[in-house]
């Protein structure tokens, strides 16, 4: 059977790599970290919010304006 040259292979194909020295699960821990950060904005709130930074700039700006507002304290009327 002819063997094909991996370097023509298109890139990403998995035949272009060679699995000898592969081990399974080596980043499974770090995959799983990073799956408990990530987020998904809805499509109309990922208009606003291009990026990382714009989220977290808000998120801070909100925190603020709570902490800066007097809490009131409301009465509770009878049913």
């Amino acid at each position: 059977m002819k063997k094909t040259d991996r370097r023509k292979l298109p890139e990403g194909h998995a035949d272009r790599y060679d699995w000898a020295k592969a081990a399974r699960g080596v980043l499974s821990k770090k995959a799983g970290k990073a799956s408990e950060l990530l987020r998904i904005l809805e499509p109309e709130l990922a208009e606003h919010f291009r990026d990382s930074k714009s989220v977290n700039d808000a998120l801070r700006a909100l925190l603020a304006l709570d902490q800066a507002l007097p809490r009131r304290k409301g009465r509770h009327r009878a049913a």
